[in-house]
């Protein structure tokens, strides 16, 4: 890709602002009907049209939306609420703190800039693909990477409003009147998997380790077909939503032996042709400055800029990281895991020494890796600890640092592949081989052991009959923090059973449990399509129980 100017790249950031909609999602026409038609006029244009499309992932702010994308919102929404996190006790922020304790409602603000942001990165790529055709390009080859990273991208944008509103309005093209009404389910996912198979069978095939932090490859499709795959088959499964009768939400179309055998031989093919394996270290998988060993396991990353004055950061800061002081690269903890999660782990498990942590702050000692040095926050050993938080992601030393303290220029791994490798056992669970799928579980843990031996206890101390039990088990315990607990309690249908068993005394912030019973109703599995936008095109129906 040719280097493009920061100027350039600051007016498209602004572009796009005005291009992804006026005074909803779906007023997407631009306000001089020819700015497309500029940018689209050569290489550098369409590449810029590209970065558009990727910026939004990570944006501060979109017409005012602030971090409504991976900025801060979507890891409340995809995060809360489960036995891994809720909100803390006696946090009553209206933008965030429902979205842990199941107060939630159609007029809360986050979730109408989510819609909001995640309907103007389908326009985006709608633009993009719409103008691609007309750009003349030296290299051709690269004109069809940019058209399958689109087509990735609009399937990612798409996979996250379906799995959080369930059917929504289906656009293929900007050409919108304001008044399209949802499309099912069906319909929706038809184009993700349609999206994603483009770009998994027309991206370069080259291992992700060395492709451009932050953007797509062959694999990133592959590994999101995988996931539509996998949670279209259990969904199907369990009957997730039934007693909803709605049909726009309903999986009753699905065909989920033909989805676990495509996830089967999707997942085979990334675990055997991909190059990435299970990087060695698994603390450096969510430390700011291993990048290099990220790429060994990434798919996909939230790529954190490089470049100080003008770029796109990554914000860990509300409850990913340690509690502590900013000195020490610590944060405020507004969720913290539940007790439950801390007693999933065995006490030998590192994954837990890592993941759940106490508090952080500059007299604690200091670790060096490749010559960084991180503040080592103090050890949990009582989920009762009032300092008990999520420890998961890790700032190095501010005074290390050249931008803000709050934020990060650190890359965020969306999907990797110990994730694979548990949709692999998954799959072939379900395609009749058990055997085979406890073995791709044992996989995952070898990283954990020191030697076989610590292997086999592992493998013995997790073992549970119920191979269903044991896999999302092994999903929480590896992939917590990360986005895919709530997800994968929905699409199992145990999402009210897991939130009713909750205790209110098993750790120091399961006191919010009474509020969390309280309020969960089986309707929670979608979060409401926001009330703003139901008045202003009166075609949206409302999901059911928020009316």
């Amino acid at each position: 890709m040719k280097k493009l100017s920061l100027q350039i790249i600051s007016l498209l950031i602004i572009l796009f602002a005005v291009l992804s909609g006026c005074t909803d999602y779906l007023d997407t026409q631009p306000y001089s009907v020819d700015t497309v038609d500029k940018l689209y006029t050569s290489e550098d244009g369409a590449e810029l049209g590209l970065t558009g499309c990727y910026n939004l992932l990570n944006a501060e702010s979109v017409q005012g939306a602030w971090g409504a994308t991976f900025v801060a919102v979507m890891p409340f929404m995809l995060n809360g609420g489960t036995d891994e996190v809720a909100t803390r006790d006696g946090y009553t922020d209206v933008k965030y703190a429902p979205l842990g304790n199941y107060t939630y409602t159609s007029q809360n603000p986050s979730l109408e800039d989510n819609w909001f942001c995640l309907f103007a990165g389908v326009n985006r790529a709608n633009y993009l693909l719409e103008q691609i055709d007309g750009v003349d390009f030296e290299d051709e080859d690269r004109k069809e990477e940019i058209r399958c990273e689109a087509h990735f991208l609009r399937g990612f944008y798409y996979f996250y409003l379906s799995a959080f509103y369930g059917g929504v309005p289906l656009f293929t093209t900007s050409d919108q009147s304001g008044s399209e009404p949802r499309s099912s389910l069906e319909n929706v996912y038809g184009q993700i998997i349609s999206d994603f198979t483009y770009a998994y069978e027309n991206l370069p095939g080259d291992s992700i380790a060395s492709t451009a932090s932050g953007r797509a490859n062959k694999w990133s499709a592959a590994g999101y077909l995988a996931k539509v795959y996998t949670y279209l088959a259990s969904c199907k499964n369990n009957n997730v939503g039934a007693d909803l009768n709605f049909e726009l939400n309903s999986f009753d179309w699905v065909d989920a032996n033909l989805m676990y055998n495509e996830a089967k031989t999707i997942t085979n093919d990334i675990i055997e042709n991909s190059g990435l394996r299970l990087t060695e270290h698994y603390d450096y998988l969510f430390r700011e400055t291993t990048k290099s060993y990220q790429k060994e396991e990434s798919l996909f990353t939230l790529a954190g800029s490089e470049n100080v004055s003008n770029g796109n950061f990554n914000l860990m800061l509300f409850f990913q990281i340690p509690i502590g002081s900013s000195s020490a690269g610590g944060g405020y903890g507004w969720y913290r895991p539940m007790g439950e999660l801390f007693y999933k782990y065995h006490s030998s498990d590192p994954r837990r020494i890592h993941n759940i942590t106490e508090v952080l702050d500059t007299e604690n000692s200091v670790e060096s890796i490749d010559g960084v040095n991180y503040f080592i926050p103090d050890t949990l050993d009582d989920p009762s600890s009032a300092y008990y938080c999520v420890g998961k992601f890790r700032y190095r030393d501010p005074d290390e640092k050249s931008i803000s303290s709050a934020w990060s220029d650190g890359d965020i791994v969306l999907l990797r592949y110990a994730d694979i490798l548990l949709l692999n056992a998954e799959a072939r669970y379900f395609t009749g081989d058990e055997p085979g799928a406890r073995e791709i579980i044992s996989e995952v843990r070898s990283r954990i052991a020191t030697d076989e031996n610590e292997l086999e206890m592992f493998n013995n101390a997790y073992y549970n009959s119920d191979f269903i039990t044991e896999l999302l088990d092994s999903r929480s315990r590896e992939l917590c923090f990360e986005g895919w607990r709530r997800i994968d309690l929905i699409r199992f249908g145990k999402l009210g059973e897991v939130v009713n068993s909750l205790s209110d005394d098993t750790g120091k912030w399961n006191t919010i449990v009474p509020i969390m019973q309280s309020y969960w109703n089986s309707n929670k599995i979608w979060f409401p399509i926001p009330n703003s936008d139901i008045e202003l095109s009166e075609n949206l129906e409302q999901n059911p129980g928020y009316n």
